[in-house]
């Protein structure tokens, strides 16, 4: 690839923007999102290269890429144009061919118009989803399953899907929820093709967790109780790091690279339940509000689990991130 960015050491997200963007600059990438800021700092590092390190900057398609030896990532802003399934589908076929065969996708961040609105009988995340697996179909054949990486999609309130990757040369090793059905084997009554990603994706230096809500086999617990909602999805976060050998998710959150997302249906839960959120899930060894930004978006989703168009508060952070719904 022909470097664009000789000195590129970043990939961020910013949000609390009014339009959409995406600028290749002298410090990295940079995307701003159009989700309002309401708590916290406003911006997420996806890829941050240590002091007197760099990387190199290029475009491929829609994506830019930023590459440092075997680690890449990269955003995509792709316009919709009436056809988000062409859009899903069209992003990751291009993002397969240029991982090819010598890196593996890690973690996804997907972006999604108007994520719970509905057209021609399917929600818009039931037509990303159609994309996404048409996709991975196409280009693992049977083998598709065994390699979707840990992700997320929230909505946007912009006609563009927004996506944004993490991956590395190294062979990841996928989790799964022993308590949870796999996002890719659930019935079709959720919608014509199930979502395709897994619960969580570890690497040699890094867990990626996916999007995890208060949901037990296929379907959501705990309906019409923040307090109990959020005490699930705790459990759900713990029966996964204990696939690693953590005791608790309190042992999780005094890693150092440790952070953390949070997506709540109504913002108005925050003052309710923000004391147990910093307890039981903030960074430990360092200051409480350490690089975690917050928006207001119109929707989110964490597997699949149905918004009804309600409003969403987010605590972002660039590792590890659980949804809370109500």
């Amino acid at each position: 690839m022909t470097p664009a960015v000789e000195t590129a050491r970043s990939l961020t997200l910013r949000f609390g923007v009014d339009v959409i963007s995406c600028e290749a600059e002298g410090s990295g990438i940079s995307v701003g999102l159009p989700v309002p800021v309401l708590w916290g700092a406003t911006s997420e590092l996806i890829i941050n290269l240590p002091p007197g390190s760099h990387g190199e900057t290029s475009r491929t398609g829609e994506f830019q890429i930023l590459q440092q030896l075997g680690d890449l990532g990269g955003v995509a802003v792709c316009p919709i144009d009436g056809n988000l399934e062409e859009a899903s589908f069209e992003c990751y076929r291009t993002l397969f061919a240029l991982l090819g065969t010598a890196h593996h996708p890690y973690r996804v961040w997907h972006y999604v118009s108007a994520i719970n609105d509905r057209v021609k009988g399917l929600e818009n995340y039931q037509t990303f989803n159609i994309g996404r697996r048409r996709a991975f179909d196409d280009h693992f054949g049977e083998g598709a399953e065994a390699q979707m990486p840990a992700a997320s999609a929230v909505g946007i309130p912009s006609p563009h899907f927004v996506m944004a990757f993490v991956a590395g040369s190294g062979r990841p090793r996928f989790l799964e929820n022993p308590r949870q059905t796999p996002a890719y084997h659930y019935p079709q009554s959720y919608g014509p093709k199930s979502p395709s990603f897994a619960r969580a994706a570890v690497t040699k230096d890094l867990v990626y967790i996916s999007g995890t809500a208060s949901i037990r086999g296929h379907e959501t617990v705990r309906v019409g109780d923040i307090d109990g909602q959020l005490e699930v999805t705790v459990e759900n976060l713990e029966l996964l790091v204990k696939e690693l050998d953590y005791d608790s998710w309190e042992a999780v959150t005094r890693q150092p690279k440790y952070a953390l997302k949070v997506y709540l249906r109504h913002a108005t839960d925050l003052p309710r339940i923000q004391g147990k959120l910093e307890r039981q899930c903030r960074a430990h060894n360092h200051p409480p509000h350490r690089s975690l930004p917050s928006g207001l978006g119109p929707g989110n989703r964490s597997g699949f689990r149905t918004m009804n168009g309600k409003r969403s508060w987010t605590w972002v952070g660039p590792v590890l991130d659980f949804v809370v719904c109500v």
